[in-house]
């Protein structure tokens, strides 16, 4: 019997071929995809995050926001600042890197682009009552802030597990919605043993594709933070008591989330009212957290037409601890200290902000330097954080200014004693 030729000529040669072409060509996806996805990617994506600073990133975490590469190029790409230490007079280290890659998939849609910046940097131990600044230092440093200055239009969220630091959003009372922004920064303070500097671990994480209303996302924020503190404290001899790595982060409260001032059990618990000046608040919980926020609201006669409500925003009262304490005294100092004969929160332990609002301080006794404690009216709160101008703002009166003391003193009060410092100073 003659054998049939296979052939493109013949139909039986024409199926055949086609076949064997769709087996090459699959052979060549799945080659191509073992190739870009397999085991020298991973040990390149590996390295990106082993090297990225200093070494202290923890890949398995990073990995869960990240996803699991590349990272060497954009959608995936690295940055990483090692700043020099300073001089020997403030000896200090201060790392950061900036590690973006394709984020994880989740149900029902693609990944986008998600980004991690971690900055590790170590905080000097102060004396319980050593609140002065250096203008010099001051002037040198130009608008740079001391540390990462977290937002905090809205109260953070301590994150609990034993952890001294918080979670806070880019949420305005203005109401930019939690859902379009998958942004949040996390903070971990470690005091280090046998007296050394403490450490500061600022993580600033975005995933385009996630929105903060899913409990396991801000886990995973919290926990490249937390990790990164664990491995730094090795790292660097800081031996710091460390706490359980988070499995549930709170949800900080959105603008639609103010309870009556009377009600409030958190950062604004004693916080006096003002009849419909001032009768509702957004709080957190207290405790555990290096800056606590309490912001009252009220109505706003002056506001033309329909815009004041008992929820517009008339003060913010705010508590800093450690090293955000000696950023603010830092940059009251920059901005006004060369404009002003008057004492600052660097030169005196309480007073009246050169810009509006009040001050006071607390000693506390575990080597992070004295607690500084703010009340702002609205208009000198905006001045201060976004250099914005408030065209209704009035001259506060008697009134005005008798209240603000009174809750900065009910305000300072319970958060000195919430974290183990002395009575609050004030003026």
């Amino acid at each position: 019997m003659a054998r049939a030729r296979l052939t493109w000529r013949t139909r039986a040669g024409r199926a055949v071929l086609s076949s064997c072409g769709a087996l090459v060509a699959l052979a060549l996806i799945a080659g191509g995809s073992y190739w870009w996805g397999g085991p020298r990617d991973h040990r390149a994506a590996q390295r990106v995050l082993d090297e990225a600073c200093e070494g202290v990133l923890p890949s398995r975490e990073m990995r869960d926001v990240l996803g699991d590469g590349p990272f060497e190029e954009k959608p995936g790409r690295v940055d990483v600042r090692s700043a020099e230490e300073d001089d020997a007079r403030d000896e200090r280290r201060t790392v950061t890197c900036t590690v973006t890659g394709d984020g994880v998939p989740v149900a029902g849609g693609n990944t986008d682009e998600a980004q991690v910046q971690v900055t590790v940097q170590s905080v000097p131990q102060r004396r319980g009552d050593d609140f002065g600044v250096d203008r010099a230092s001051a002037r040198d440093r130009g608008t740079d802030p001391l540390y990462p200055r977290p937002s905090t239009e809205l109260p953070p969220v301590g994150l609990g597990g034993g952890w001294r630091g918080l979670f806070t959003t880019a949420e305005s009372i203005g109401g930019t919605a939690r859902s379009d922004n998958g942004g949040a920064t996390v903070v971990t303070l470690l005091d280090c043993a046998r007296d050394r500097d403490g450490l500061l671990v600022t993580v600033d994480a975005k995933d385009e594709d996630v929105t903060l209303d899913d409990p396991r996302r801000r886990a995973a924020f919290a926990r490249i933070a937390t990790g990164t503190a664990a491995k730094a404290s090795g790292k660097w001899g800081c031996d710091a008591e460390l706490g359980e790595p988070p499995h549930r982060v709170a949800l900080p409260v959105d603008a639609d989330e103010s309870v009556p001032l009377a009600d409030a059990s958190g950062t604004c618990r004693g916080v006096p009212g003002r009849g419909g000046r001032v009768s509702r608040s957004w709080e957190s919980a207290s405790g555990g957290s290096p800056v606590e926020v309490c912001v009252v609201a009220g109505e706003r006669p002056e506001l033309p037409g329909p815009g004041s409500s008992d929820e517009t925003p008339r003060y913010h009262l705010t508590a800093f601890y450690g090293p955000y304490a000696d950023s603010e005294r830092l940059d009251h100092e920059r901005r006004y200290g060369e404009y002003s004969e008057k004492p600052g929160p660097g030169n005196a332990p309480a007073g009246r902000l050169a810009g509006g609002g009040r001050w006071a301080s607390a000693v506390c006794r575990d080597g992070s330097g004295p607690a500084l404690f703010t009340v702002r009216d609205e208009g000198a709160w905006r001045a201060d954080r976004s250099s914005t101008y408030d065209r209704h703002r009035t001259k506060p009166s008697a009134g005005d200014l008798a209240y603000e003391r009174a809750a900065l003193e009910q305000f300072a009060r319970r958060s000195a004693r919430a974290h183990g410092c002395e009575p609050p100073k004030l003026s």
